[in-house]
């Protein structure tokens, strides 16, 4: 008798009668604009030297803003990596596609720059402080710096629904329309 009831418990213990929790899944940030580009390059080359996010924003775990003003971290759904470093990729190619630069280059390429862009991300989070919604939200400030220390400021924000749990795509598409806003003030 004890045998079969060893038997019977060896699954059981083993964990295959239990339920699979749910696997972590990782969004990409993409650069996901349509702005019509400039007609003609306004500044010449346009060297990305930094891109910050403000903390608490800056975490792999999507960062959920709450109705009681509380913040969460999302378990079960994260960035592919730090947004710090997944947005470094997204405000070259929205520079690159604005049609204000000559070119653009990264921080550790070798060519001469005339001008150098910084983006402080302040906000990047999934808001959910109002009942049934669930919006991703991006708030930027661009900020252009040319040889001779002139320096031109933009802010922009963008806000895409998220509630079909597509959480990549809406927050792709509320940094580039953050990012877009930011750059149409410096046109």
């Amino acid at each position: 008798m004890k045998k079969v009831l060893s038997a019977f418990l060896l699954p059981v213990l083993a964990g295959c009668l239990t339920s699979t929790p749910p696997s972590v899944s990782y969004w990409p940030l993409e650069y996901k604009g349509t702005a019509k580009p400039a007609a003609a390059a306004k500044y010449g080359v346009a060297r990305v030297s930094q891109v910050l996010v403000r903390t608490p924003y800056n975490a792999e775990g999507i960062t959920v803003l709450r109705a009681n003003g509380s913040l969460a971290f999302d378990s079960y759904n994260a960035f592919a990596a730090l947004p710090s470093a997944l947005l470094k990729g997204v405000l070259v190619e929205c520079l690159e596609a604005s049609g204000l630069f000559k070119s653009v280059v990264n921080a550790s390429s070798s060519v001469h720059s005339s001008v150098n862009v910084e983006m402080f991300v302040t906000r990047l989070a999934l808001d959910c402080r109002t009942e049934g919604s669930r919006q991703a939200v991006a708030e930027v400030l661009v900020r252009v710096i040319g040889e001779d220390g002139d320096m031109k400021i933009a802010k922009g924000a963008g806000k895409v629904d998220a509630a079909d749990g597509n959480y990549g795509a809406a927050f792709s598409k509320a940094v580039t329309a953050a990012l877009d806003t930011a750059l149409g003030e410096l046109r």
